[in-house]
């Protein structure tokens, strides 16, 4: 039961999620308090809510892909009404969770969940640039924390950070779709690869992922990550993602875009750590 929820709620993903909220907290120059551990769980069940409803919503395409069909629906280990009641139950505590921070934050979780689920998922079906506003979904969470502390929405630094997010989105999803295009075409979706060659993709990438590492080096720039022992911590691990994904473009394996995908994960990852450390104590 136990692997079956981790597979409807995709949990590493929403705990990366979660990561994402908690460092936008932190980054209004709060320490750890209880509105932290608040805003961090409850979007960790919005992002679980919204993911058990999104697979409800596409079972039938996760189906019909190898990438997906051991998914909990259309494997038969979970019912369709089942997932669907988790859903709202996630939803619900995360909305309740999210309201005991504010209006603001309360309404900025409702428009997550409204453009995932509402456009985003419904959007993947008509178009297969569905990414691009789909990538909002994932920058919200740092804003979410942001309003929760009760600062201004508007604030240069969190607009970094928002945009930040919002360029790492795109790779993040490319990426895979590079890995996993024969599944693309399996589940019926519309193929971004009748429109642009895999290596034409990969090459406008190659342009997010130099923007989104001008995005990162904003921080100790700008002094946004203010401890010197974090700057050179955060330099030096871009420094060895970038050289080992360097190497992994030299070696032009079919397995280039599954590792590049993992090391974009990891960058993140990276620099959620080095902000909610910087702010931590």
């Amino acid at each position: 039961m136990l692997s079956t929820l981790r597979q409807l709620t995709r949990a590493e993903l929403s705990a990366m999620v979660s990561l994402s909220a908690l460092a936008g907290h932190l980054f209004a120059g709060n320490r750890w308090q209880p509105a932290s551990l608040l805003v961090a769980t409850g979007i960790w069940l919005l992002a679980a809510g919204s993911s058990a409803l999104n697979q409800w919503q596409e079972q039938d395409l996760d189906a019909r892909m190898h990438r997906t069909r051991r998914r909990p629906l259309p494997a038969g280990t979970l019912s369709a009404k089942m997932a669907l009641l988790l859903s709202g139950g996630l939803l619900a505590g995360g909305f309740l969770l999210l309201a005991a921070t504010g209006v603001k934050p309360l309404l900025l979780g409702a428009l997550a969940v409204i453009w995932y689920n509402g456009i985003y998922t419904p959007l993947k079906r008509r178009t297969p640039f569905a990414a691009l506003p789909g990538a909002l979904c994932g920058a919200l969470p740092p804003l979410i924390g942001w309003s929760a502390a009760g600062q201004a929405l508007f604030a240069p630094e969190i607009l970094i950070l928002f945009g930040t997010l919002f360029l790492w989105q795109i790779p993040h999803t490319w990426l895979l779709l590079c890995h996993y295009r024969q599944d693309l075409r399996r589940s019926g979706l519309p193929d971004l690869f009748e429109r642009i060659s895999t290596t034409r993709l990969l090459q406008i990438n190659h342009c997010w992922l130099a923007a989104l590492l001008l995005c990162y080096l904003l921080f100790p720039l700008f002094g946004l990550i203010a401890s010197a022992p974090l700057q050179i911590f955060f330099l030096g691990g871009l420094s060895a993602l970038l050289v080992v994904a360097v190497g992994q473009e030299v070696r032009q394996t079919k397995q280039v875009p599954l590792r590049l995908f993992h090391l974009v994960n990891l960058s993140m990852a990276l620099l959620l750590s080095a902000l909610i450390l910087d702010n931590l104590f």
